[in-house]
């Protein structure tokens, strides 16, 4: 009889534990869904201009409404929200910080050529030796033959090694780079995109400086250093950049022969980074706006967490800079 008490005993505080356990991955898939909804909201009923996502009450708005007026003017509010991955306090529910990075910022897997990829693991510090092999490995994933490149891997390469062939198509996440040959423990990449995003696999096109981070900066720009880039980091901050004269002037380099792809405003897929601030919760997902689609004008195009080993509770937190509710919109009569 007492083994029996035991055992039922035993059985209902693991019962007791597994609900918990559910209950609180149920509330926190409620509070995921319902900030991704207030995401998605803002977005969709707030212009985002050089500067970030408007989200307060407008300043600047146009003097007219001819093509010139509204082409030139900025569009600017007294409050912002930054589209380069600065920290914002849910205002509401300020346990989580969000930070939104701009899809056109980062380094595009799916589109990126073999200069920039090099340039890329350059200012990743990776080793020169290394990066033949790296990029033929993941320009050869994404292609469409099986055509092995000098130092690339193809099919039969995986297959000889237990490994998942390539795809033969764009990358859907970042994470899927993690099959690619040679770049599963590529800690020089992943311990800093963990963190915050340096690579991307969103379906748009051009590279924006205004919201890049210093490594994207680097790749993309010749004559860019770690520490011309933290300049041009806190110059855009005060002035937006408009063109690549901007850029060039910024930093005191001539840019002839750059890539035309420069687009200085933001694209329609973000990459949003929500964070729980006492745990260092980290979940992370891919946002696109699909405006002519009238049912649904945007889509969730993946979700993940960050691994629990780079978990960085927040010490403390700004609640001064702070990212508006739907209810916060609507009372500024947006």
């Amino acid at each position: 009889m007492g083994l029996v008490s035991a055992l039922m005993s035993e059985w209902v505080s693991e019962a007791t534990d597994n609900a918990l356990v559910i209950k609180e991955k149920s509330e926190a898939n409620l509070i995921f869904s319902n900030i991704r909804n207030e995401l998605a909201f803002i977005f969709a009923r707030r212009p985002y201009t050089y500067r970030g996502l408007q989200v307060g009450n407008f300043i600047n708005a146009p003097k007219g409404g001819s093509f010139n007026d509204i082409l030139n003017a900025d569009f600017t509010s007294d409050q912002l929200i930054r589209l380069d991955g600065s920290s914002y306090t849910m205002s509401s529910d300020n346990q989580y910080t969000v930070r939104i990075h701009d899809g056109k910022g980062l380094v595009n897997l799916n589109t990126v050529n073999l200069k920039f990829l090099k340039n890329m693991l350059d200012t990743l510090e990776v080793p020169e030796t290394n990066h033949n092999a790296l990029a033929d490995a993941l320009l050869d994933y994404r292609d469409e033959d099986n055509f092995r490149r000098l130092s690339g891997a193809e099919e039969n390469t995986y297959i000889d090694l237990g490994l998942y062939p390539p795809s033969n198509s764009f990358l859907v996440t970042p994470l899927e780079a993690q099959r690619i040959l040679g770049w599963t423990n590529l800690s020089q990449l992943w311990d800093k995109h963990f963190e915050r995003p340096i690579i991307t696999t969103c379906k748009s096109s051009g590279f924006n400086p205004n919201t890049a981070p210093k490594e994207a900066l680097s790749t993309f720009i010749d004559g860019v250093s770690e520490t011309n880039s933290n300049i041009l980091i806190a110059l855009r901050k005060e002035v937006p950049l408009r063109n690549t004269r901007d850029v060039g002037d910024s930093i005191g380099v001539i840019l002839n022969e750059q890539p035309f792809f420069f687009s200085f405003l933001p694209g329609r897929c973000f990459i949003v980074d929500l964070i729980k601030n006492n745990t260092g919760e980290h979940t992370r997902f891919s946002l696109t706006l699909l405006p002519r689609n009238a049912s649904q004008p945007w889509q969730i195009d993946y979700v993940y967490k960050i691994p629990n080993e780079t978990k960085k509770p927040f010490l403390s937190v700004n609640t001064e800079e702070t990212f508006p509710s739907p209810e916060d919109i609507h009372r500024r009569g947006g």
